[in-house]
């Protein structure tokens, strides 16, 4: 057990000794977090770049499908198990329904999954995915923004940890991978680059360096990896060490264990913050008792400030609460805020394609509607996306500084007394931080599953926005462009062409507005329940620290000499492990933390 956790074990020994189940629960969801974590590694890049033959490169196992003739339809997500088995998810996320396991891993690496499947799930054991790492494969994005898979691999850059982004030395970067790895820089925290096949180009090194140009002319910090998949295997087989480093896969491994320990240490800082909490709690109890039983002049008047506490707490946690208002109103501002700018972007998107149908000459129209349209499509939901993101944060910030506030005026309203060299005087009452809304466990993978991070932006909520399922143009377009005669059609024949594709655009561009509007709305209730939720949390864990220490400082009043005595020892005892463990903690955050460049 590491140091983190040892800790919130002592910590839940604490509590549960003094009552408080309902901090145990807080402790042992953190407990759960750090025990489950999930790093999540998403590999994209077009068709036919080398992406299924990284993943099973860096496993050292077939695990998805490298056929000429198969192409990555769905999402692969590998994972660790005790023993390989694969399926098909017939959802997305943990709670997904799962189809029948094969066991066989040509039954899985075809590349070929049922009607129904949303995506496959491979399970294997090895070292690398042991701790909690997740290898995303994900479709091709021929066309960058253009193609119709871009939403899919977008969608699961919103909640990685590392984007692998995978060309080939066979050609430079060209523009579209550009455009699409400039907008995936902006939704994944970490973003690498893998140049497949140099073993079979000679001139790879020039590309590399044609790539890192590129790469830097479009302001983006992206290093790159060349690598060869057969050096690799060929390494692995022969068990040769000279191969394995020339493959460039020890290199892109030893940089995503590095991420993946800095990933896990956010989690442990985040986890020994929640003792922080939770021991600041059970010292504010314990020192209202010692009060008591120190039968002092100031005691009967710390009674009436815990009793004023209590009332305030009791305020916190009511309905009409000032933070509670406060998330009434934020919420409102930014449903109507997050609707009006999908609004504003669906209709300038509708004008520039009726604009682009009547300018664009007929010849063209069926070659270069479609793919204009899914890229300008992808980038419109994605911008608004970034909006909710960005209002979503405003929102979380605001409330929880309201919050915050209002529980440290409760903090600041009691004078707990303690003596200079106390043995407990070092731990004050930490009625609650103003922190940040954490994700449950459902929703871990929102922000990564970096370790199961506890105090994480409650905005992450909306990270798992569905990017909506954008049909081809080429389908919506196909029942108008197709068997017509473009060369012998007369002015009114196309005046009608244009209209009925112009209608058949905003048919399509309806469907995408009704889906992202769901999506968008979804994600504004989960964020509102769970910034509720997570706050009426601390508000009752407030009230209760106020009500026991009113009731425990009150009987220690009440005792006579001989039980305060006694008792008085025991608390002591009580304070002096809290003060230990306290620091304990805070050495430990201070040791996780990264030390300032």
């Amino acid at each position: 057990m590491g140091d983190v956790e040892d800790l919130l074990v002592q910590t839940a020994d604490a509590a549960r000794a003094q009552g408080r189940d309902d901090l145990v629960g807080r402790i042992e969801a953190s407990l759960g977090r750090l025990a489950v974590p999930e790093f999540r590694v998403v590999v994209c890049g077009e068709f036919k770049k080398g992406k299924s033959s990284l993943v099973n490169a860096v496993l050292g196992a077939r695990v998805c499908a490298t056929d000429a003739d198969v192409a990555t339809a769905v999402p692969t997500y590998v994972r660790y198990g005790e023993r390989f088995e694969a399926r098909e998810l017939l959802g997305e996320g943990p709670a997904s329904e799962r189809g029948a396991v094969a066991t066989d891993v040509d039954a899985v690496a075809t590349g070929h999954a049922g009607p129904q499947a949303r995506a496959l799930e491979v399970r294997l054991p090895r070292r690398l995915l042991e701790g909690g790492t997740v290898l995303v494969d994900t479709p091709g994005i021929s066309g960058g923004l253009a193609s119709s898979h871009a939403g899919i691999a977008l969608r699961a850059l919103a909640v990685a940890d590392v984007l692998i982004f995978v060309t080939d030395a066979g050609a430079e970067l060209g523009r579209a991978e550009l455009a699409f790895l400039s907008q995936a820089a902006s939704l994944c925290p970490v973003v690498l680059g893998a140049v497949t096949r140099v073993d079979l180009y000679p001139q790879w090194r020039r590309i590399v360096a044609a790539d890192a140009q590129h790469i830097q002319d479009a302001g983006l910090d992206v290093p790159l990896y060349p690598l060869s998949a057969p050096l690799r295997h060929a390494g692995l087989r022969e068990r040769d060490r000279g191969l394995l480093v020339e493959s460039g896969y020890p290199e892109l491994t030893a940089r995503l264990v590095a991420e993946q320990d800095r990933a896990a240490g956010s989690g442990e800082v985040s986890a020994a913050a929640v003792a922080v909490s939770v021991l600041g709690q059970l010292t504010a109890e314990l020192t209202a008792e010692r009060r008591g039983l120190a039968d002092d002049a100031g005691a009967r008047s710390q009674s009436e400030a815990w009793t004023a506490a209590k009332a305030q707490a009791t305020d916190l946690r009511g309905v009409g609460s000032r933070w509670q208002q406060t998330l009434y109103d934020q919420m409102g501002d930014l449903s109507a805020d997050v609707e009006n700018d999908l609004t504003v972007r669906v209709r300038a998107l509708r004008r520039d394609a009726a604009e682009r149908i009547a300018q664009m000459p007929p010849a063209r129209l069926a070659a270069d509607l479609g793919p204009w349209l899914q890229q300008r499509t992808t980038e419109t939901v994605l911008d608004h996306q970034s909006v909710v993101r960005a209002r979503a944060e405003q929102v979380a910030d605001t409330v929880s500084a309201t919050f915050g506030s209002a529980a440290m005026d409760l903090r600041r309203a009691l004078d707990l007394g303690i003596a200079e060299g106390s043995p407990w005087a070092s731990v004050g009452f930490e009625a609650t931080p103003t922190r940040r809304s954490g994700l449950d466990a459902s929703i871990t993978a929102l922000r990564g599953g970096s370790a199961g991070a506890m105090i994480t932006h409650a905005a992450g909520l909306v990270l798992g926005l569905a990017f909506p399922v954008v049909l081809p143009v080429a389908v919506v377009l196909a029942g108008v462009l197709a068997g017509k005669s473009w060369q012998s059609a007369h002015k009114s024949q196309l005046r009608l062409l244009r209209a009925e594709t112009e209608r058949a655009v905003l048919g399509y561009l309806e469907d995408v507005d009704t889906a992202a509007r769901k999506d968008t709305r979804d994600a504004v209730r989960r964020l509102q329940r769970r910034l509720r939720e997570d706050f009426e949390s601390s508000a009752a864990e407030l009230l209760t620290t106020a009500t026991r220490a009113v009731e425990q400082l009150s009987a220690a009043l009440a005792a006579d000499a001989a039980q305060r005595s006694r008792r008085r020892e025991e608390v002591d005892r009580q304070l002096a492990g809290l003060e230990g463990q306290a620091l304990k903690a805070r050495h430990l955050i201070a040791e996780l933390l990264p030390v300032p460049s």
